[in-house]
């Protein structure tokens, strides 16, 4: 998996099989999408690299994207057009999109776009997080959620590290992955100084059993790439890739 990841064919084939379902059928119909993407020889390499990657297992999500970048920046503006395409299609083939495809795609397409197209910046728009009480309680929902810890415990810190000591956990039914999407697009609107203190809470909080899990790190990471914001170093809780 190293040697593949240092070659553009290799890299966009890895990440491509964090994205292939364990469903035979899906599976099946996505390397048929690959087939017909016109790249000589991506479908079969996806389908021999797949049984290694999936047996990698989420843990190694993140740091298999880390390592792929290099190779990944050394692609033709064409080629990464037609990745980036490639990874929507992929993502899209069961028609929904799962929590940790979200987050890999805002992941790629945060360090790799600015390799090939203009990158607009967003524009501060929120000087207090009262103004976006509505989208935090969606992030801090999901985080909760996803993570390994109680679930109670984690939102209930996050929140009130924040200043919301009212706010309540969503229904599961209302923190789908578009909410959340437009959550996080939102914050990123959220003038510098609150971004660090959004993530520092939300990565204390899902730290407080001791560990961050693949959950949570990839989906404090995707936040961070997205709101254009660091995840805070100070943090006691290890680096947010391993």
């Amino acid at each position: 998996l190293m040697r593949h990841s240092q070659e553009p064919l290799g890299a966009q084939s890895l990440l491509f099989c964090l994205l292939i379902s364990p469903d035979v059928k899906m599976r099946q119909l996505q390397l048929q999408q690959l087939s017909e993407s016109g790249v000589n020889g991506l479908a079969e390499l996806v389908n021999t690299l797949y049984p290694a990657v999936h047996e990698l297992g989420a843990p190694s999500r993140l740091p298999l994207l880390e390592m792929c970048l290099p190779a990944l920046k050394s692609m033709s503006a064409k080629q990464y057009r037609k990745f980036k395409d490639q990874l929507l299609a992929l993502i899209r083939a069961d028609r929904r999109t799962e929590l940790h495809e979200w987050c890999l795609f805002q992941l790629a397409r945060h360090y790799l776009d600015p390799e090939y197209v203009r990158v607009r910046s967003s524009r501060p728009r929120y000087r207090k997080l009262q103004k976006v009480a509505l989208h935090v309680r969606v992030v801090l929902t999901i985080l909760a959620r996803e993570g390994s810890g109680d679930t109670d415990t984690v939102f209930r810190q996050a929140a009130d590290e924040l200043g919301f000591p009212n706010m309540a956990i969503m229904p599961a039914e209302q923190a789908s992955v578009a909410a959340f999407s437009r959550a996080v697009h939102e914050l990123a609107d959220c003038y510098p100084l609150l971004k660090p203190r959004l993530l520092k809470a939300m990565t204390l909080a899902a730290a407080a059993d001791g560990q961050l899990s693949p959950s949570e790190r990839e989906i404090i990471a995707s936040m961070a790439a997205v709101m254009d914001c660091p995840v805070p170093g100070d943090l006691d809780v290890g680096n947010i890739w391993r």
